[in-house]
């Protein structure tokens, strides 16, 4: 039960500013069968919709998402997930102030027991609910820590690496997406508790097209995602094009378009071909036909396109960046080069198209044994246990989260929850 402790005025800045006059606080008197979880984004684009998408899973567990999210971002959710939009026509200091006020008037409903911070700018919101007294159970995840973003020494590394390895300690728990990641933010020193809990993507479709290219006699490669800077579209591009001087079996297909300002402007060539971004029902049709997938990133926290292609069985050729060597197992489930032309080159030069077919059925495998959206939902479970029985203790001396206990509880001991 969640009680609501109101004053006569406003008791630190951030509520002069956002209106906010509540501080909430949970006793652990009463008990249910749902918890709440509240996802605060300054953007759902990418993988961070993605991401949270997954939390569909935990409806059957009695866990049930709610998202302050940019109206213009909502598309990407699903539709079983409850939005509290706010208005992000640009990026400034007007959309954040606008994800803060949504969250904090979530924050005075019941119904927010958990919060979850997702990516940089969400830390704002996480600083702004401690700051307001509130020690409700809080989950950071960074989605790649920004300090990749920038070169080692210089002064934004410096800033960006002290802000954010400051304020993920207001969390109880810090969830990195991959093991790199995780290295990473121990490394520096950042603050809190880290835990490790690697993404997830749903199966693929079950009647996915594996010929949609045609032209069997040539090897397909697929590149999906922001035709940017950080994706490395310009590497992939040039190594086409010297590779292609060699062989004339290369083809490439690209599925994404530009976002970013500092996107790729270079043109492509006779062996590839546009599709801009293609509806999530029809992706699967697009990895099931490639030969192999790449991923020339500069960095990458995760690589969600790793894991889709994996899912249908097509191997990988990733970068060495960040997190993206350690989602494949080279020579059995793909290959591995250095962000640079020259190295993706060779690569190129070099690939075998049965020797890629023969790597499907370990690709596939390697999906099942790492990226499934149950193995995400039994770790994630685990997590929220952890960090919820550290808040409160339920009825008995049993560790509880203000009174919720997971499906597996509340099966063997629904005679005693109040209702």
């Amino acid at each position: 039960m969640t009680v609501y402790n109101r004053h006569s005025k406003p008791n630190t800045l951030f509520e002069w500013l956002l209106g906010s006059a509540p501080v909430p606080q949970h006793t652990g008197t009463a008990y249910r069968s749902k918890l709440h979880i509240l996802h605060v984004c300054e953007t759902s684009m990418g993988g961070i919709g993605s991401y949270l998408n997954l939390f569909t899973a935990f409806l059957d567990n009695g866990i049930v998402s709610r998202v302050v999210v940019p109206d213009q971002h909502s598309v990407q959710l699903d539709t079983r997930v409850e939005t509290i939009p706010f208005n992000r026509s640009k990026r400034g200091i007007a959309p954040l102030f606008g994800m803060l006020r949504r969250m904090f008037g979530a924050l005075r409903k019941p119904g927010a027991d958990i919060v979850f911070f997702h990516s940089t700018f969400a830390l704002l919101g996480l600083l702004a609910m401690r700051a307001t007294f509130d020690r409700r159970p809080a989950i950071y995840c960074p989605h790649g820590w920004a300090i990749c973003r920038y070169t080692e020494g210089s002064w934004k590394y410096h800033v960006v690496r002290h802000v954010e390895g400051l304020l993920c300690g207001l969390a109880d728990i810090v969830v990195n997406i991959s093991a790199p990641e995780q290295r990473l933010a121990l490394e520096n020193g950042y603050r809190g508790r880290h835990v490790l809990l690697e993404n997830a993507v749903p199966d693929a479709a079950p009647d996915a097209s594996d010929d949609i290219f045609g032209d069997e006699g040539a090897l397909h490669l697929l590149f999906v995602g922001r035709l940017d800077h950080q994706k490395g579209i310009d590497i992939l591009l040039n190594a086409l094009e010297n590779a292609s001087q060699v062989r004339n079996d290369l083809r490439l297909h690209v599925v994404g378009s530009s976002v970013n300002e500092d996107a790729s402007l270079l043109s492509m060539s006779h062996v590839t071909s546009s599709f801009g971004w293609v509806d999530k029902k029809e992706i699967d049709d697009f990895y099931s036909s490639a030969d192999a997938l790449v991923v020339p990133s500069r960095w990458e926290g995760f690589g969600l396109v790793v894991a889709e292609a994996l899912r249908n069985g097509t191997p990988a050729l990733v970068s060495t960046s960040g997190a993206l060597p350690g989602l494949i197992e080279p020579g059995r489930t793909g290959h591995v080069f250095e962000p640079n032309t020259e190295s993706l080159t060779s690569l190129l030069l070099g690939l075998d198209r049965k020797d890629l077919r023969n790597m499907r059925p370990a690709s596939r495998q390697y999906y099942l044994d790492r990226f499934t959206v149950e193995k995400f939902r039994r770790e994630f479970l685990n997590i929220i246990s952890e960090v919820l029985a550290e808040k409160a203790v339920g009825r008995n001396g049993k560790s509880g989260a203000y009174g919720f206990y997971p499906p597996e509880v509340n099966d063997a001991e629904s005679g005693n929850l109040l209702r």
